[in-house]
């Protein structure tokens, strides 16, 4: 088994962690291996008994360990959609936390439209109409708006059937969240209807390439409006409301 390089800096405990964790993250360690004895860990990596029992317990609790007593610790099987549910906690976003979210949806979120296109089901597209709906009569609420505009692009990813995309989403919403009231305060309540009404017209056409298309405009057209806010303070130009 891979020997570990000693720790020379301050805070030992998480340096501990941190160090083992890449171990059985990169593979180094793979599932099912026992890892060093305590005393081992102590002396490869030079630090306290204290620091590494305190890691071992941090890697236990994430899901990456079982500590088993009288026997040591042992590496689990594991999967990343499992891993993605730790990072579920709501962090508050700053500006350029916000636009570097919008960069994510828009490099991802155009992508995953043909599968949409392709999985979703009447039962789906009467679920997507029904928010929209909703959508349409809530523009005097912008917080429920803001609300059913995440639900809508939620149902999106639930529609891509695929358990790391889901998870993926389900954490980027969570984190997302605090600022999309926000977000949607500046935009208004048109440009999603706009877009969402577009983008279920070409996915109830079964048109891929259209969908990808009204996707990235979307979420483009948002990141712009956004950035424009935030250097500026402008109020965005909403597109008239014309499906194709």
């Amino acid at each position: 088994m891979t020997r570990l390089g000693k720790i020379e800096t301050s805070q030992i405990k998480i340096q501990v962690y941190e160090k083992c964790k890449s171990m059985i993250v990169s593979g180094s360690w793979a599932p099912g291996d026992r890892l060093p004895s305590e005393s081992q860990l102590c002396e490869q990596l030079g630090v306290s008994r204290v620091s590494v029992r305190s890691a071992l317990q941090s890697l236990e609790a994430q899901g990456f360990i079982e500590i088993r007593r009288g026997e040591g610790s042992y590496v689990k099987h594991f999967n990343l959609s499992d891993q993605l549910d730790l990072l579920l906690p709501i962090f508050a976003l700053g500006k350029k936390d916000v636009l570097d979210v919008l960069k994510f949806r828009l490099i991802t979120e155009p992508s995953f439209m043909p599968y949409v296109v392709e999985n979703a089901t009447e039962k789906d597209l009467q679920d997507l109409e029904a928010i929209l709906e909703k959508m349409k009569s809530s523009t005097s609420n912008m917080r429920k708006h803001a609300q059913l505009d995440e639900q809508f692009h939620f149902k999106l990813t639930e529609i891509v059937n695929n358990s790391v995309v889901y998870k993926v989403y389900r954490v980027l919403f969570e984190i997302f969240n605090s600022a999309w009231n926000e977000v949607c305060n500046i935009l208004g309540p048109d440009a999603g209807i706009h877009y969402h009404a577009r983008l279920l017209q070409a996915i109830r056409n079964r048109n891929k390439q259209k969908a990808e298309e009204i996707m990235r405009e979307h979420v483009l057209w948002t990141f712009n409006q956004i950035k424009n806010y935030y250097d500026r303070q402008e109020t965005p130009e909403i597109p008239k409301v014309v499906l194709d």
